[in-house]
């Protein structure tokens, strides 16, 4: 499935000439186009730092699960496997830094590597979900160490009815099940809480047929105006003024 999606894409996507929208026209040229140079030291001391670690977890997957890691699994492997890129992190801490954005939420914490770059700006206070509690431990501890009270790692599952979530939030990742159903749940119940202006990111939307489903739904809501798939990532906003439009762009 990703082989014919990922080509698919590679034919359709646009660069700075096809963009008719200033919004998403400045976001080629000042977000996507500069992320790969962005400099998230921190961040990437950490993601080293977890790419050597021998430290043993006992996973307890809720969503899809790992195609490659078993139920026990050291962090470096769990880093290598489903943490997120340099790339792709470099573009997460990106977007917050050029849209000064403060408040951010995540679900599916894994090792804490995502996290680590969405913290990169140190305007940005983060809440981070995670369902197995040794992975959240591990998280909680290293990310703290570095990050301080900027971060909290909840060890819940996304569909707790205690979660803390309240108020708006500019940036929401959601990094976890990687199913159909449950990630069009998410997106229902944290729309409401997206800032007007801000940014919710989808990881994988490409990872299964299911996930490409949800993807297409998600972009097909009337709430949203501006949607922007650049394979790894889906990203959505519900800006007011913005004429609906959907775009594919090259990262």
């Amino acid at each position: 499935m990703l082989v014919k999606s990922y080509i698919s894409h590679l034919f359709n996507r646009k660069n700075a000439y096809d963009l008719h929208s200033p919004y998403v026209f400045e976001f080629y040229n000042e977000v996507l186009k500069k992320a790969k140079k962005h400099k998230t030291t921190k961040a990437e001391k950490y993601r080293d730092e977890c790419l050597q670690s021998k430290v043993e977890i006992d996973r307890n997957d809720f969503g899809a699960g790992s195609k490659v890691l078993k139920h026990k699994a050291l962090v470096k492997d769990i880093a290598r496997v489903a943490g997120v890129s340099s790339k792709y992190g470099r573009l997460l801490s990106r977007i917050i830094e050029f849209y000064n954005f403060n408040r951010a939420l995540e679900f599916g914490t894994s090792v804490g590597i995502g996290a680590a770059f969405i913290l990169e700006n140190d305007e940005v206070v983060l809440t981070s979900i995670e369902g197995c509690t040794e992975t959240a431990n591990f998280s909680r501890k290293g990310l703290t160490k570095m990050y301080g009270n900027r971060v909290e790692v909840l060890n819940m599952t996304f569909d707790d009815e205690n979660l803390p979530i309240t108020g708006k939030y500019d940036f929401i990742y959601i990094d976890g099940n990687h199913k159909k159903s449950p990630t069009l749940r998410y997106f229902k119940m944290l729309l409401n809480h997206l800032s007007e202006n801000g940014l919710m990111i989808f990881d994988d939307i490409h990872w299964s047929e299911e996930m490409e489903e949800a993807w297409n739904i998600i972009v097909e809501d009337p709430i949203i105006t501006v949607s922007i798939d650049i394979f790894k990532f889906g990203i959505v906003s519900k800006r007011k003024g913005q004429r609906k439009e959907h775009f594919i762009l090259k990262y």
